[in-house]
């Protein structure tokens, strides 16, 4: 029996390959929302589906109308819809309502924006993150509004990070929300969220072309993963990241030092980790020519 839990988990497994077959399949899931929770959950994928990966605006808006309409939720649940309502109103060029909305929702709904259009629209892309940062600014380090923040200009810049190619505008603002995310991740998130964010910026400057600047934040992100207990999984993903910077450095010394770090914490990691790490250490190896374990 399909429960909304199982929807959702192969939904996100699928979406980002086939993002409109998992569209085509949301409405299925309107019966199996029973609390504020499975709004929030459905709400989000759809928000996400719709909005960063197709880019239909309207569609989504509809799904979210069925939903408001079918789902039984409370409070939060029609915080939730009316966040992703607004952001996707906020894409597509539509009324601004962010107006009615609390100051915390205004600067997540700013930021779920930008993410969205981060690939489709570099332009207006920027100026909503810039805005984002702006509401931020005026909101405690704990509220809802500045992790929203700090998660979706992660977001922005992984997403430009992996395009094949960029514009100069694409490179700019995929650097620039990848700082963003660092400084709102200091405010909102633990040592672990910070670490992660100097990571991302090792791997955008690598794709702007800037191996020197890429290598300090791999050096930050080390610093860090050793000053908190060195927990396997963010050891190779430092020594992942040191590895690329010092390929694009032709420095083949350290490159091999540092596959032989992400062996040694692999070796370490449970072997669900393994398992979807084993194709990053297998690039790293055979990059550097050492053979995996």
């Amino acid at each position: 029996m399909t429960t909304l839990d199982t929807f959702l988990d192969q939904a996100w497994s699928d979406h980002a390959d086939h993002a409109p077959d998992v569209a085509a399949r949301l409405p299925e899931a309107l019966p199996l929302v029973a609390d504020d929770n499975g709004v929030m959950r459905l709400a989000a994928l759809a928000h996400h589906v719709f909005g960063e990966h197709l880019g239909h605006w309207q569609d989504g808006l509809a799904f979210l109308a069925q939903l408001s309409e079918r789902a039984v939720f409370g409070v939060d649940g029609t915080a939730s819809i009316a966040r992703c309502r607004a952001s996707l109103r906020l894409c597509s060029g539509e009324t601004d309502q962010r107006a009615a909305l609390t100051a915390s929702d205004q600067c997540r709904v700013t930021s779920m924006a930008a993410s969205n259009l981060a690939a489709l629209n570099s332009q207006r892309s920027a100026e909503l993150l810039h805005d984002a940062v702006t509401r931020a600014s005026a909101l405690p380090d704990a509220d809802p509004g500045v992790r929203a923040l700090a998660a979706n200009s992660n977001g922005i810049a992984g997403t430009l990070q992996e395009l094949a190619s960029r514009t100069a505008q694409q490179r700019e603002l995929m650097v620039h929300a990848a700082q963003v995310a660092r400084t709102q991740w200091e405010r909102a998130g633990t040592w672990l969220e910070v670490e992660r964010a100097e990571y991302r910026l090792a791997l955008c400057w690598l794709a702007a072309g800037d191996p020197a600047q890429a290598l300090h934040h791999t050096r930050n992100c080390e610093s860090i993963v050793q000053q908190n207990g060195s927990e396997p999984l963010e050891v190779f993903f430092a020594a992942e990241a040191l590895c690329l910077c010092a390929r694009a450095l032709g420095d083949t010394a350290v490159q091999a030092g540092a596959v032989a770090t992400a062996q040694q914490a692999f070796e370490a990691l449970p072997s669900d980790d393994q398992a979807w790490c084993r194709a990053t250490l297998d690039s790293m190896t055979h990059t550097s020519g050492i053979n995996p374990p």
